[in-house]
């Protein structure tokens, strides 16, 4: 048949339907690609785990070594595991613990485990945020009874921040805290103590359990500059603002500690520790002193400091003189694939 013996009403629609056949083909092609691209994301592997024995991934159970993706449970028996993700970062996990590991971040559920890694990878703990601060940074974290949680540095430094992300730890190289999640919150009770020190024309308190620096706000604070005190006080809403400071707190109590003895901590800080004024040291809250100290609620022994609704202490026996993980030698597991 020859064109122009086709009406045109014929041709307009055999034009339309080769149209209507191309769309559909290219809707059909972009699909196929975004699902592909979706499938790709949602199931690309993460890692790998390995262990000397077998132990469990997603309620299966393994030999030897698997490939890890998003949102994997492990849950160690008798057999350690060691994961090993993409990125660098390594997590040893102890026998008898359980965890479920994201690309960026491990939740410990259970038991006992040691991190190797750089920045930008956080092990929660109990609404705990645990994380490197420095490069080749080794940090070991345990969960004991149903509250404390346990974080060691082996090497570099650890930051521990509340459920919020407010830092309340800084774990150096060779020290230990126990720590136990308290109430939140801006009416969290706070107590803390250390050097009370000048900077940027504001007070701040090195606060010696945590290592964290924190802003002040209060009647009595510039004469006790230079010297070691213990506050108590809460949270305020407003964020510090001294470079540094990981959150203002509005001082209830003050005690003297000890006069003087600030000075290496001052200059570490970028601060200043102003000779003291006159003796007498400002009156304690007792009250308020008190409800922080309750609220620690028998954590570790020595001095607790409360901060972010966060209770710590001072490891006795801390993990970081342990060799190596209960249940695990030093040597890795090989991984055969």
């Amino acid at each position: 048949m020859k064109i122009r013996n086709v009406p045109i009403y014929f041709l307009v629609m055999i034009n339309r339907t080769r149209k209507l056949t191309l769309l559909v083909r290219a809707a059909l092609i972009l699909l196929a690609i975004g699902s592909i691209s979706w499938l790709s994301a949602a199931g690309a592997a993460i890692g790998m785990a390995v262990a000397n024995g077998s132990f469990q991934v997603d309620h299966s159970r393994v030999w030897g070594n698997t490939t890890l993706f998003d949102g994997s449970i492990i849950e160690t028996a008798t057999a350690p595991s060691q994961l090993r993700l993409d990125g660098g970062v390594e997590m040893r996990l102890s026998s008898d613990s359980r965890a479920t590991v994201y690309q960026r971040r491990l939740v410990l559920e259970a038991g006992y485990g040691q991190l190797e890694s750089a920045a930008d990878f956080d092990v929660e703990a109990r609404s705990l945020h645990i994380s490197a601060a420095t490069r080749q940074t080794v940090a070991r974290i345990k969960l004991e009874g149903g509250r404390k949680v346990v974080v060691a540095a082996l090497s570099g430094s650890v930051r521990v921040r509340n459920a919020s992300g407010l830092l309340v730890a800084n774990v150096e190289a060779g020290k230990s805290l126990d720590f136990e999640p308290q109430a939140a919150g801006a009416a969290a009770p706070t107590r803390v103590s250390g050097c009370l020190l000048s900077k940027s024309g504001k007070v701040i308190l090195v606060e010696q359990t945590t290592n964290v620096v924190v802003e002040l706000r209060g009647p009595g604070l510039e004469k006790e500059i230079g010297n070691h005190v213990e506050i108590s006080g809460v949270a305020a809403d407003e964020p510090a603002s001294v470079p540094g400071a990981s959150q203002l707190i509005r001082v209830a109590g003050l005690k003297l500690v000890s006069k003087g003895g600030c000075s290496a901590v001052a200059k570490k800080a970028g601060a200043t520790a102003a000779a003291a004024g006159t003796a007498a040291a400002a009156g304690t809250a007792a009250g308020a002193a008190g409800a922080a100290g309750a609220a620690a609620g028998g954590i570790g022994v020595g001095t607790i400091a409360v901060l972010g609704g966060v209770a710590a202490a001072a490891t006795v026996g801390g993990l970081a003189a342990v060799g190596s993980l209960p249940g695990q030698s030093d040597s890795p597991p090989s991984a055969s694939r």
